[in-house]
C-alpha cells in the first residue's frame, strides 16, 4: 500500500504542516527512528514502536509491516498494515506517570490511531497514490476507514477469490473514477463511522446465544479475517494463497483471540469495594440482562460467569442506526461471494461484554461518547470533543468518569476547530459537522438514491453515522448508584 521508503522524508510532511518556524526546524532535524521520531508517530498516528511480544518479521511498528516485495512501479520496498494496526495498542499498567510500565496489549483497540493522517503523509512523502479509499473524512478522527474495506472487496475479488490486479490498480493506484469505482462511490457517504472492535471480547461473543460473531450487529459467524485477507494482492492471480490464509486463520486464530486479556485496571487500589459491591448489585438490576452476569472471585475481582450476546432493537437502544438500518449494505448475496459463514442483516445491535470496559474509550460503536459516565448520563454528553493521543500517560486517564481525559468543544464551529487543529499538530477530534457543503451535498444525493429503505434525504443530519444518542439507561440512575456502577465496572 506505501513505499517504505516514505518514512525516511515523513518529516519534511510534519514540517510542511508546522506554522512556526522553529517547529519546521525542528521537525525538518528529526531523523527515521530516532526518539524524536518515534514521538512524532505516537503523537500524530497512534504508531508504537515495536516490542518483543508484537514482533512479526519486518516489523516497522506494532501493525505496519515492510514487504519484501517492492512497491508497483518503484524499486522501494514496500509496506502494509496489518490488523494489529487498529485492534492492538500501548497501555499504561502503573498509575505512577514517572513509571507508566507500559504493556502490549494484543485485542484492545488503538484509540488514538490515526489511520487516514497516516496514510495521506507517507503516501506523499512516498511518492503512492493517496487513493480513493480515504476521501471520506478528515484526519485527527477517532474512527477508521475501515469499512470501505467491505463495499471494495467484492470489486477486487469479484468472483470471490481470484484478485483482480487492474481493479485494485484503479482504487489504489490510478486516480477514481474508473467503471469500477462509478458505482460504489456513489455509496461511499453512507458507510457508516465504526471504531474498532477489541478481539478480547471474541471468547464471549462467539459464545452467546443470541447474536454471533465478533461485529456489532451479531451478523457473521465466519472467518473475521475475510475481508482483510481479500484486500491482500499478491502474485498469484489464481487467488490459491487467499484461499490458504483463510483456512490457516480458521484453524489457529479463533483459539488466539479466545486467550486474548485485557490488563487489570491500574488505580485498582484506589478502588472503594464497598462502593463496587453496592455498584455490583445495581448492575444486577439494571445492566446484567444485556450485558451479562458477573460473580464476585476476589478482592475487587468480578469474573463474567454468562454472556447472552443480547440483540437489542433500535427503537430500544437508540444508538446511530447507521451501521444497521440497511441504508448503507451490499447484498447479502455479494457478501457470500467471499465470506465463509453465514451472513443475517440482523439490524440490531449487539450489547457487548463489560470485561475491560476501562481500556475501550471512546465508547459506543462510533465512538461518539468519550467517557463510560457520559454513556451512563446522556445529558453530560459533549456533541463535539477532544483528547490528547496517548495511551502509555497515567495522567491522560480520567479515574472519575472512566476513559480518556476529554475537552467539550461543542460551543466551536467546525471552522474553529480547523484552527485550532492547525495550532495542535497532535489533538484527535470528534466533530459530527466535518463536511463542506460540497460534501453536505454529496450526502443528500446518496440519500436520494437509496431503494432499500426509507429515509429522508432533506435531513442528513440524521445519517452522518456520528450521532451520541441512545443508550440512557443509566439515567433512571440516581448519581450514588451511578458513580457505585462505575466503582464495579473498574473491578472487571
Amino acid at each position: 500500500m506505501w513505499s517504505y521508503d516514505g518514512l525516511e522524508t515523513l518529516n519534511e510532511a510534519w514540517a510542511e504542516e508546522a506554522t512556526d518556524e522553529a517547529e519546521q526546524a525542528r521537525l525538518s532535524a528529526v531523523r527515521e527512528f530516532s526518539r524524536a521520531w518515534w514521538r512524532e508517530m505516537l503523537l500524530r498516528y497512534g504508531l508504537h514502536p515495536p516490542v518483543p511480544e508484537s514482533h512479526q518479521d519486518f516489523t516497522v511498528a506494532i501493525g505496519l509491516i515492510r514487504t519484501q516485495a517492492n512497491v508497483v512501479g518503484g524499486s522501494a520496498p514496500g509496506m502494509v498494515s496489518s490488523c494489529r494496526l487498529c485492534h492492538s495498542t500501548m497501555l499504561f499498567t502503573n498509575p505512577d506517570p514517572h513509571n507508566p510500565q507500559p504493556r502490549f496489549a494484543e485485542g484492545i483497540p488503538n484509540a488514538f490511531l490515526d489511520f487516514e493522517r497516516f496514510h495521506q503523509n507517507v503516501a506523499t512523502s512516498g511518492g503512492t497514490s493517496s487513493g480513493f479509499l480515504f476521501a471520506k473524512n478528515l484526519p485527527r478522527f477517532f474512527v477508521d476507514s475501515a469499512d470501505f474495506f467491505g463495499i471494495l472487496v467484492p470489486v477486487v475479488r469479484p468472483d470471490g477469490l481470484k484478485p483482480s490486479l487492474l481493479r485494485y490498480d484503479k482504487f489504489f493506484v490510478a486516480d477514481h473514477g474508473s467503471s469500477y469505482t462509478k458505482k460504489i462511490e456513489g455509496q461511499v457517504p453512507l458507510i457508516p463511522f465504526l471504531k474498532p472492535l477489541p478481539w478480547t471480547n471474541y471468547k464471549y461473543k462467539t459464545a452467546g446465544t443470541e447474536g454471533q460473531g465478533l461485529y456489532v450487529d451479531g451478523g457473521f459467524t465466519g472467518n473475521v479475517a475475510d475481508v482483510t485477507y481479500a484486500m491482500a494482492i499478491s502474485r498469484d492471480h489464481l487467488g490459491a494463497d487467499y484461499a490458504d490464509a483463510r483456512e490457516v486463520f480458521a484453524h489457529c486464530v479463533p483459539e488466539y483471540f479466545k486467550s486474548l486479556t485485557t490488563p487489570r485496571y491500574p488505580f485498582i487500589g484506589d478502588v472503594s469495594e464497598e462502593q463496587a459491591d453496592s455498584g455490583h448489585a445495581v448492575f444486577v438490576e439494571t445492566c446484567a440482562r444485556c450485558h451479562g452476569d458477573f460473580k464476585k472471585t476476589g478482592s475487587k475481582t468480578y469474573d463474567l460467569v454468562s454472556f447472552p450476546n443480547t440483540l437489542v432493537d433500535q427503537d430500544e437502544l437508540g444508538t446511530d442506526p447507521l451501521r444497521i438500518t440497511g441504508v448503507f449494505d451490499m447484498d447479502a448475496e455479494e457478501k457470500k461471494r467471499f465470506l465463509s459463514g453465514t451472513v443475517t442483516l440482523t439490524h440490531k445491535y449487539v450489547a457487548p461484554p463489560l470485561v475491560g470496559i476501562w481500556a475501550r474509550g471512546p465508547y459506543l460503536h462510533n465512538a461518539s461518547v468519550p467517557t463510560v459516565y457520559n454513556l451512563l448520563k446522556s445529558s453530560s454528553r459533549p456533541r463535539k470533543y477532544s483528547m490528547r493521543p496517548t495511551s502509555t500517560d497515567p495522567n491522560n486517564y480520567d479515574q472519575a468518569r472512566i476513559g480518556w481525559k476529554f475537552v467539550d468543544e461543542s460551543a466551536k464551529s467546525h471552522q474553529q476547530i480547523l484552527e485550532q487543529m492547525e495550532q495542535e499538530p497532535y489533538v484527535r477530534i470528534f466533530d459530527p459537522d466535518w463536511r463542506s457543503p460540497e460534501q453536505w451535498e454529496a450526502l443528500r444525493q446518496s440519500l436520494a438514491n437509496v431503494k432499500s429503505v426509507k429515509v429522508d434525504p432533506t435531513k442528513p443530519e440524521l445519517y452522518t453515522g456520528m450521532l451520541n444518542t441512545g443508550h440512557t439507561f443509566g439515567d433512571d440512575l440516581s448519581e450514588e448508584q451511578r458513580l457505585a456502577v462505575l466503582e464495579f465496572l473498574k473491578c472487571l
